[in-house]
Order: C-alpha cells, then sequence, then structure tokens
C-alpha cells in the first residue's frame, strides 16, 4: 500500500489516523488498530480483545 493511501485512513474504531506509522497491528490476532484503540503492553500493541484476554479482564460490551 501506498504511504499517500494510508495518510487520512480511518481506523476500524472510528479514529481517523492522519500519519502511517500510527497504522499499528495486534501482535496477538494481527487487527488492525491505532493508538486510540490499542494497548500496549512491554513495548507490544495489542487490540483491546486481546489485552482483556491477556489481563483477565471481563470483555466489554460491544468489543469483540
Amino acid at each position: 500500500m501506498l504511504e499517500e493511501e494510508l495518510m487520512g485512513a480511518q481506523c476500524r474504531c472510528g479514529t481517523e489516523v492522519e500519519f502511517s506509522f500510527n497504522h499499528l497491528g495486534c501482535i496477538a490476532c494481527g487487527a488492525a488498530c491505532c493508538p486510540a484503540c490499542s494497548y500496549e503492553l512491554e513495548s507490544t500493541t495489542y487490540c483491546p480483545a486481546c489485552a482483556e484476554t491477556l489481563l483477565d479482564l471481563p470483555v466489554t460490551p460491544g468489543r469483540a
């Protein structure tokens, strides 16, 4: 994908991601995420669902 295609894209959480370096991916499942919806644990990026599972938290309604 070209850098121009990534700039100004929208994350699946609805947040506009202005810079291509803010397009992140979950290390556990590969889901796309951004700084607004991702969790960084020990320098590793996780999506909300994997972070909740890893931390053994109850699943938040609306997140799967």
